[in-house]
């Protein structure tokens, strides 16, 4: 039966490798067919940045990963499309910004427009065996079937039936996590470690960005070790290669889906939270044809995670569909010319909105936060169990915080400008230097180039942006199709850039405005700035007041959080209760009504504290609950 099997795998490769050469998905010359195919073997890791001994990272412990970019290439500027696992990996299995799907929203589940894909699906069809072990968090709903041979925990790639047919398998290690360096996730992780090898507080560079406290260098140790053993557990993935003397058969990726499991690192898109290892080994046979560097060589280009797949494609001889963000690195189908820029997101994290874009050339990085009202540190309750954000608020409060440190607890700036070169940590906001006006005019005029582009379809408020997805029937994706979206969508982002630089508007002109999203934008900006402390003018009462009439619930509840702040209560109070009314069993936009509830002041959670007790039962809903009645 093997043979027999043997034989039509060998069928199915030279059938799909010709098919592709006829189609003119790849050139004739780079065609890999037969045997020949490389198996691929994806090594990922979550929440490390490139704290690898490859990397120059002092301290650390990685024989086995140093040992695998000694054999391969290591890229010195890969970085992931957002700060946390969720979108990060949507982005990866997509080769999509997850913006352009509206699947950017921590733990979203969203439609995929027809014909987008998951890679995978695409390698399978061409004979590959696909197996994940185990780690999905896709953002977006498909069927995994579809995807995956198998996935699960005991997915493998030695479980395909015939041992010639060629695999790409993935492996998640997890033991890197953010809750792993939390000292109860920590000791379960190291159990089996000697003592004499964990690594010491004592040892630690606090970089400047973080207060260097006791707390602070004990999540700095216990992450290293976390590191160690995560190099452990790769190596023995490995080694099952070279036993199974598949190794000069399979190329080798390893990757994190995103940088450091700490404050201002996960969930944020400056490089401590998307700056990632990239290493890829590819065997002596197949070097030269996937154009890979010579062994222990260093990549300097800029790489994006979404450029993974697409990869991944290139290498397998299989054909690169169109309107992919990412773009193969290797393999016959990679790119000529490499990245002048790469892209972030970061969207509502948990229970905490939040809408800010990124734009990174090799030596600049342009932040736009479009919600500049919330300081970088907003208060999430599961970041909130890490010992270096206890330290953070505990200092903060008592007033021990550098002007450095104490920057990202209050309220932001409307755009951010950082020079790399002479400020790694990106610690000082050179958004206002004369001598980088030109840098600045064209890193703003990228990040407008790419949200239009894409298109950010985030641009919606969460609530109305699934709202309009169920009444057109259309995917959150195609939302702005055609002209008449692009033109929507730009009206929509120059309402959202005003908010943020907080500019005035007349009850009037913001009356006539049709788009709802347009209302809710201007609206936004007023109130927020209400909550940072700004004086309630007789116009903004105006305008509240007017928003309080609006014919869409998500404009009043906008108008009920500024109403709050300003001292009308009881009028907030029934805004919300009306809103809730129409909500119904509608999670998004009941929770979008305590997260304004709470972000409003105790008043009005004390006016609707017995309306919004009946309401529980969501996990993000209930954080803000516990949060308000604290």
């Amino acid at each position: 039966m093997a043979g027999v099997m043997a034989g039509v795998w060998r069928v199915m490769r030279c059938v799909v490798c010709l098919g592709l050469w006829l189609s003119g998905c790849v050139s004739r010359e780079c065609v890999v067919c037969g045997a020949d195919r490389p198996n691929i073997l994806w090594i990922s890791c979550e929440d490390i940045s490139p704290l690898l001994g490859c990397y120059g990272a002092a301290g650390a412990r990685t024989p086995r990963l140093d040992g695998l970019a000694s054999e391969g290439v290591l890229w010195t500027r890969a970085f992931s499309c957002h700060g946390v696992c969720a979108p990060s990996r949507t982005g990866i299995i997509t080769a999509r910004h997850p913006i352009s799907l509206g699947a950017n929203h921590m733990r979203s589940r969203v439609e995929l427009p027809a014909g987008v894909r998951l890679f995978p699906e695409l390698l399978r069809e061409a004979g590959y065996y696909c197996t994940n072990n185990s780690k999905t968090d896709y953002n977006v709903v498909r069927d995994l079937k579809l995807v995956w041979d198998e996935s699960s925990g005991k997915a493998h790639w030695r479980n395909r039936r015939d041992p010639e047919q060629p695999f790409f398998a993935v492996f998640n290690l997890t033991m890197t996590h953010e809750s792993k360096v939390w000292p109860e996730g920590w000791r379960e992780v190291v159990r089996g470690l000697e003592p004499g090898v964990l690594r010491s507080a004592a040892d630690v560079v606090v970089p400047p960005l973080y207060p260097d406290t006791e707390r602070v260098r004990g999540d700095f140790a216990r992450l290293a070790d976390l590191i160690a053993v995560m190099d452990g557990e790769a190596g023995r993935l490995l080694d099952e290669l070279e036993l199974a003397g598949l190794a000069d058969e399979t190329i080798v990726m390893f990757w994190s889906d995103h940088g450091n499991g700490l404050p201002r690192a996960k969930r944020w898109i400056y490089d401590s939270g998307v700056r990632v290892p990239l290493i890829v080994r590819v065997p002596e046979k197949y070097r030269e044809w996937a154009g890979a560097g010579m062994a222990g060589s260093r990549d300097e280009r800029l790489v994006s995670l979404l450029d993974l797949g697409p990869t991944v494609l290139s290498l397998a001889g299989v054909g690169i569909p169109e309107g992919l963000a990412g773009q193969p690195l290797l393999g016959p189908g990679r790119s000529a010319g490499g990245r002048r820029f790469v892209h972030g997101a970061r969207d509502r994290l948990d229970e905490r909105q939040d809408l800010v874009r990124a734009v990174r050339s090799e030596r600049y990085r342009y932040v736009r936060n479009l919600m500049p009202w919330y300081p970088a540190l907003q208060e999430i309750s599961y970041g909130e169990r890490n010992e270096t954000m206890r330290e953070w608020r505990r200092l903060g409060a008592a007033g021990e915080l550098s002007e450095v440190q104490g920057q990202w607890l209050r309220p932001r700036r409307a755009e951010e400008l950082y020079d790399l070169e002479r400020d790694p940590w990106e610690l000082v906001n050179r958004v206002d230097d004369p001598e980088l006006s030109g840098v600045l005019k064209e890193l703003r005029g990228e990040c407008d180039r790419w949200q239009l582009s894409e298109p950010d379809v985030q641009l919606l408020p969460e609530s109305l942006l699934e709202r309009e997805s169920q009444s057109a029937g259309l995917p959150r994706g195609l939302l702005f199709g055609g002209e008449s979206g692009r033109m929507r969508l730009e009206g929509v982002l120059r309402a959202a850039q005003a908010a943020a630089r907080g500019e005035a508007i007349s009850v009037a002109v913001w009356a006539s405005e049709s788009d709802v999203a347009v209302r809710w934008w201007r609206l936004e900006g007023v109130w927020r700035r209400l909550s940072t402390g700004a004086a309630v003018s007789a116009g903004a009462m105006d305008l509240l007041r007017a928003g309080a009439r609006d014919v869409d619930p998500v404009v009043r509840l906008s108008a009920a959080g500024g109403l709050a702040r300003a001292g009308e209560v009881q009028l907030a109070a029934d805004i919300c209760r009306g809103v809730l009314e129409v909500a119904g069993g509608e999670e998004i936009l009941r929770t979008a009504v305590m997260r304004v509830v709470d972000e409003s002041g105790g008043g009005l959670f004390a006016a609707l504290r017995e309306d919004l007790a009946v309401q529980r039962g969501g996990e993000y809903f209930d954080r803000l609950f516990q949060h308000s009645d604290r």
